[in-house]
């Protein structure tokens, strides 16, 4: 099978994983017989673990690489075989990957930001500034400041907490109070707590511990659609204390409800993630390790450690 260039290649740039052929037909340009030492030679970097692969027919079984090639059934991972065809021959022969556009901001309503080109990134829409009259100086005092509601009813939920929390704790029996602190944290929640927004770490902080949820689910595809990923993910990360306990050691940062325009999500360890992936039977190794490596290359060592 050949893969001639034609008005199609915009599109395989898009493709993470490629057919041998359409790689090789960019790659040698003269004959047979340098086609066929190329090809060997991606073959052989396949079964080192240098270019990661798959099969096109969704199967797990592990038939030998040459047989797959033959088949026709073989997929090419291309960062990782860019990688090694730069190490080898010095350049890649694939195009370079259309650059990508960052997403929307989270906080910025529909049409308050437009995309510029040439800082590649989504800046606020300026509105035109229009003439006030100065402002006349005045004795008026300040009004009292009075909170917002929601601030009044956060404070109001985090004291009815804390009252019942310590009435329950007064009916405990001595011999309860010897518990461990699961049992405490189960009589005060901490999504009943008051949440503080003060001592939070930074977000440069917690990238040096973990990952945010929503690079977890992304990365991790356990179902076939994003919607049904999601909703299987948010079922275990949102139980870790009883059902998910081996999840729960990956977890470094819970995160706190939002707070006007700031979201506070929970922060995790890829490499443990990965590992309980794997452990817990909900996706092999040879699927895990090459997400792990192409998206979380911090957290690959730590995983290959284990």
């Amino acid at each position: 099978m050949n893969w001639p260039n034609n008005t199609c290649d915009p599109i395989w740039e898009h493709a993470d994983w490629l057919p041998p052929e359409y790689i090789l037909d960019r790659w040698c340009q003269q004959d047979a017989r340098c086609r066929y030492a190329k090809q060997q030679a991606l073959l052989s970097a396949c079964e080192r673990g240098e270019v990661y692969y798959r099969r096109s027919d969704g199967k797990t079984f592990d038939d030998p690489i040459h047989e797959l090639s033959a088949r026709g059934i073989l997929l090419i991972d291309r960062d990782s075989f860019v990688a090694w065809a730069t190490a080898v021959d010095g350049q890649s022969p694939l195009p370079a990957r259309p650059r990508k556009q960052p997403p929307y901001p989270g906080w910025a309503s529909p049409g308050d930001c437009l995309f510029d080109e040439e800082q590649w990134d989504w800046v606020p829409v300026t509105l035109p500034i229009r003439a006030t009259p100065p402002a006349q100086p005045t004795n008026t005092p300040p009004l009292p400041f009075d909170p917002p509601e929601w601030v009044k009813e956060m404070e109001m939920r985090a004291t009815e907490a804390k009252a019942a929390a310590a009435s329950a704790l007064s009916a405990e029996s001595a011999d309860e109070e010897n518990e461990d602190d699961d049992w405490d944290e189960e009589l005060v929640s901490p999504a009943d707590a008051r949440p503080d927004y003060d001592t939070y770490p930074s977000e440069d902080e917690l990238r040096k511990l973990g990952v945010p949820t929503d690079e977890i689910i992304s990365a991790f595809q356990v179902e076939d659609t994003r919607h049904q990923n999601e909703k299987w993910w948010k079922e275990r990360m949102g139980n870790v204390s009883r059902a998910n306990k081996a999840l729960g050691e990956a977890l470094v940062q819970k995160g706190l409800k939002n707070r006007g325009a700031k979201c506070y999500p929970s922060w995790w360890r890829p490499d443990l993630v990965a590992r309980w992936l794997i452990d817990a039977g909900h996706l092999g190794s040879y699927k895990v390790a090459p997400v792990l490596r192409k998206e979380f290359p911090k957290w690959a060592k730590l995983f290959d450690e284990q």
